[in-house]
């Protein structure tokens, strides 16, 4: 049964029906309306929005198609005059033009909704739209909960009146608001929210305010030519709680602020986290000056942070002004342009931007103007691959252990750079990351500039990371003399403190000047050198390394026994420097090697053949320290090889006489490099290896008691090395290729040992042969490695002195062992320390 309404309600509902077309009369009892091609009216009540009472209503429909332009009254949804309405669910529905589903006039009032939607369809029809003829004090629309608006004008419209100096027209929207526009701003104002000056009024016209509160979670979509999202002209002020503004039509800004009337703010406050997306117009605009944008809680007069994800350019020009905090999580990806280089002072805004939290980032699309910039561990990163775009700070610049990664093609001191120049001055702690586009690096003098600063250069800007091309280890110095205020990109080492000055000594000639220091060089070329020097000399054996005594005759039988099987294992520490004397590497290897005879003869029943095969697994391990960056490399060699050896004896009757030895490897690796700071890498190798050696064992004397006697034996060998990596690129873009491979090693010994046994071994099958060996090596090439065809080697290998002392026995019947340690000592720090275990098995 319908709810009877009071006389004051009746009299306003007959009110409507007599204007209405298609409306009941017993629809004006109930507390749910509809009506069709219908104009909802009120003009009775205090202009000055005096009077507290509401008619109240549950749930209205209306649905017009009339023409709001040429009907008269009719078109528009509900027409506000004054007084006071409130409904719990309004549904409003215009298909003809200029036709708003809510429209206010002088009269002005104030509607409270619960729950508003709005479609309306026809050209230049907004979903509220408060009138600029407003003569009374005010005119308000609220919507408590949800707001739904889909128009082909505007979303919802505050004009500042042309006729009241103290009417305000609000509009605030507290729940969650979705609006959407369909239309081009230049032509029929597709804005979703707009709050000042009519788009038809003059702006000198303007005296009263319009204000838009939207306090909920707000989703606003334009997709019309210069249809901007969010735009306070004159006099009005537009806050937004969180927001999510999507503006996809040509030229059409996500938020535009536009005032050049003194006095007439107009003025878009954040105060909590926004997304802001547009195609081709700006993300924030401000121009004039009396236009603001900023992070500013209205409600509370507090200057606030959010969280912004933003897509598109900041642009102030004319005197606007921005002012942006932007919190933690915050992404930016575009430009800002405050027209603060040299134009004139009248085109100049202002940017003030802050930045919290190290997940917050500015991807710098291009060259980029702002007026003050703050980083409180935030980033600026310069979007590459390409370099060269300069972030002008036309005030001042702080940091608080921000983040600048910029994009250098690293070369010498002409090179092209992205770059941080600051008219004002800087303080505070910036990290700053160079990314190199495409420099193959080269030597530097005075170096690559980076950051300008024109004022007071308090501020420290540190480097993050490093900073490599080819061959050469970047570094950010700050600059010395007339250029103490800027910071460069340099590899030449650091000028040293100067020394006390001495008084000149006349009788004392004058000194030549020092020669120009070499470059700061890389310490993955160390790992380079290690991993290739690694692999070829890894696998390399002598005769005896590999088979120890290798052969004797059974003392009871006189039969002669040949090894069937042996094994090795191997670890050694070598230390070199480079050709350079910037970096010193260590290494440490272990190798495992297996072989045995597949066939043994004699041609003259002295001499003795044989032929076998060997396999090796080995690893290599080391580490490069430079001694300018400090910065480490760490290298790594995992390979195997497999191959054939043959081996001559005299076995003259004596025991003395002639041996030759050779064999052949094919060897394969797996190498990495891992720098410090550095992307890993990785890459493969290979090659040939082969040795042939000879020597001659002289009898130098025997113990009266026959168990011992006493040798000589010089040998020689020469080593063929050509195992080689592929040339291989670094993810840095570094060109790497293996440089020393095809040396030939010389080796010229002498080795003295004694073969015998003891009185209490006598008849037991043990025969031990202790011995001491000295070499001369000598290398015809030193690895080393081109990184983008700078080259450096491995120092000190050309002529190289070993001294080795082992044991080789038998220990039983058929069973074998040796064992060894050598020490290698060469120029500039070279060394290489040993040990060695043998056993084999003779069947």
């Amino acid at each position: 049964m319908p709810i009877p309404l009071k006389p004051r309600k009746l009299a306003l509902c007959i009110t409507v029906a007599l204007l209405a077309t298609n409306i009941s009369m017993s629809a004006v009892y109930a507390n749910t309306l509809n009506a069709n091609n219908t104009l909802y009216y009120y003009s009775s009540g205090n202009p000055n929005g005096n009077n507290s009472d509401y008619t109240n209503y549950d749930e209205v429909v209306i649905t017009t198609n009339a023409i709001a332009s040429t009907s008269g009254l009719k078109g528009w949804a509900i027409y506000m005059n004054g007084e006071n309405y409130k409904f719990n669910d309004l549904t409003v529905n215009t298909s003809g033009m200029l036709s708003d589903g809510i429209h206010t006039k002088n009269g002005g009032g104030n509607i409270v909704i619960e729950n508003y939607n709005a479609i309306t369809s026809a050209y230049s029809s907004d979903g509220i739209n408060l009138g600029r003829e407003l003569s009374a004090n005010y005119s308000r629309v609220t919507v408590n909960n949800e707001t739904n608006i889909k128009a082909a004008g505007m979303g919802v419209r505050a004009n500042a009146s042309v006729n009241n100096a103290n009417a305000v027209a609000t509009i605030t929207l507290n729940g969650p608001t979705t609006i959407e526009t369909t239309s081009a701003g230049s032509t029929v104002a597709g804005y979703t929210v707009y709050a000042g000056q009519d788009t038809e009024a003059n702006s000198t016209a303007v005296k009263g305010k319009a204000e838009i509160f939207l306090n909920g979670d707000s989703t606003l979509k334009t997709v019309g030519k210069n249809a901007h999202a969010v735009y306070a002209r004159a006099a009005g002020t537009i806050s937004l709680g969180n927001v999510d503004i999507s503006a996809t039509g040509a030229t059409a800004n996500g938020l535009f602020a536009s005032s050049t009337t003194a006095d007439q703010l107009a003025a878009i406050y954040l105060a909590k986290n926004a997304t802001i997306n547009v195609a081709t117009g700006s993300a924030i605009y401000a121009t004039g000056a009396e236009a603001r944008v900023k992070s500013y809680d209205l409600n509370t007069a507090t200057d606030v942070a959010g969280t912004y994800v933003v897509n598109g350019d900041i642009v102030a020009d004319k005197g606007g002004q921005i002012q942006l905090h932007m919190a933690e999580d915050s992404a930016f990806t575009g430009v800002t342009n405050s027209n603060q280089l040299p134009t004139s002072a009248a085109d100049a805004g202002t940017i003030a931007l802050t930045m919290d939290g190290s997940r917050s980032l500015w991807t710098m699309t291009g060259d980029s103007v702002l007026s003050s910039l703050t980083l409180n561990n935030g980033t600026v990163a310069w979007s590459g691959p390409s370099a060269g775009n300069i972030l002008t700070v036309a005030g001042n610049y702080h940091g608080d252990n921000g983040l600048l990664k910029l994009n250098t093609v690293l070369g010498d001191d002409s090179s092209v750079s992205d770059k941080l120049v600051v008219q004002g001055d800087t303080s505070g702690t910036t990290r700053v990351a160079v990314a190199n586009a495409g420099g193959s690096g080269d030597k530097t003098i005075n170096g690559i500039e980076v950051i300008h600063v024109d004022g007071a250069s308090d501020g420290d800007f540190v480097q993050a990371g490093r900073i490599v091309a080819g061959s050469y280890e970047y570094a950010l110095r700050r600059g010395e003399g007339t250029e103490y205020s800027n910071w460069f990109l340099m590899n030449a080492p650091a000028t040293p403190e100067p020394p006390d000055p001495e008084q000149p000594d006349p009788e004392k000639p004058i000194p030549e000047p020092p020669a120009p220091e070499q470059p700061t060089l890389r310490p993955e070329s160390g790992s380079y050198i290690a991993n290739l020097a690694a692999a070829n000399t890894m696998f390399t054996t002598r005769l005896h390394d590999r088979l120890g005594d290798t052969q004797y005759i059974d003392m009871l039988t006189g039969e002669v026994k040949t090894t069937s099987l042996w094994m090795r294992n191997v670890g050694g520490h070598t230390r070199f420097k480079d050709s350079s004397g910037q970096l010193s590497t260590q290494s440490n290897r272990y190798v495992l090697q297996l072989g045995g005879d597949l066939a043994q003869w004699s041609t003259d029943g002295l001499d003795r053949w044989h032929l076998g095969l060997m396999a090796g697994y080995g690893n290599n391990q080391s580490n490069t320290r430079s001694d300018v960056s400090r910065y480490h490399s760490r290298g790594q060699v995992t390979g195997y090889s497999v191959g054939l050896y043959g081996t001559w004896y005299a076995n003259d009757e004596n025991k003395t006489g002639t041996y030759l030895d050779s064999w052949i490897l094919y060897n394969w690796f797996n190498n990495k490099v891992y720098g410090q700071g550095l992307a890993s890498e990785k890459y493969d190798s290979d090659g040939i290896t082969a040795s042939v050696e000879g020597g001659y064992s002289f009898l130098m004397g025997e113990r009266s008691d026959g168990r011992s006697t006493y040798w000589l034996q010089p040998k020689a060998q020469l080593t063929w090395m050509g195992v080689k990596a592929d040339t291989h690129t670094e993810a840095n873009g570094t060109r790497v290729e293996d440089k020393g491979d095809g040396n030939l090693q010389t080796r010229l010994g002498m080795k003295a040992f004694i073969k015998g046994h003891s009185a209490v071994d006598e008849g037991k099958e043990r025969e031990f042969q202790p011995f001491v060996e000295a070499n001369w090596i000598y290398n015809t090439r030193s690895y080393g490695v081109a990184m983008n065809g700078v080259t450096n080697y491995q120092a000190g290998t050309r002529n190289i002195g070993e001294l080795k002392a082992g044991v080789e026995g038998q220990i039983g019947k058929n069973l074998h062992i040796w064992g060894n340690v050598a020490q290698q000592i060469g120029d500039k720090g070279y060394s290489d320390t040993q040990g060695m275990l043998g056993i084999k098995y003779a069947f």
